[in-house]
């Protein structure tokens, strides 16, 4: 039996060309969504994206425990999700949220934040989708943003 299409979880079918099927290979593949929004963590509504020639970076972060990561901003959507560990987030108006192992979030865009791990360290994956020369972070400081509120 040749298979020609396959479904994969929280999609539409795949249709394959018999020449890049292998009858020796398995054809169920799972997907699962780990992440799907339009608002970043703190409930802000996602706006577009940088102008500029598209440069995407996927970083593997590990933060010691016990660290309070600088104050920073990002100027681009990016979404982090959480393999060990936990970290809140914090902006500088105190509002803050915890995630841990197995979760993922929008990070917030243009708004000065940090982030805190408790007695684990934690390592997460964050994805940026920037443009090409632009910096993923850009360090801040409270007293430099509360004239700007």
């Amino acid at each position: 039996m040749m298979v020609t299409s396959m479904q994969i979880t929280h999609s539409r079918p795949i249709q394959f060309s018999p020449y890049m099927l292998d009858a020796d290979r398995p054809t169920s593949l799972r997907s699962e969504t780990l992440l799907q929004s339009g608002t970043s963590w703190d409930g802000t509504v996602c706006k577009s994206y940088p102008d500029g020639m598209p440069e995407m970076s996927l970083l593997k972060i590990t933060v010691p425990a016990n660290t309070e990561l600088p104050w920073h901003d990002h100027q681009m959507p990016c979404a982090a999700y959480v393999l060990e560990g936990e970290i809140t987030i914090e902006k500088q108006t105190g509002e803050k949220k915890m995630f841990g192992k197995g979760q993922g979030f929008l990070e917030v865009v243009e708004t000065v934040h940090r982030g805190v791990t408790g007695a684990m360290p934690v390592e997460l994956i964050v994805f940026y989708a920037g443009v090409k020369d632009m910096s993923l972070l850009r360090a801040r400081t409270i007293e430099a943003e509360a004239g700007l509120r």
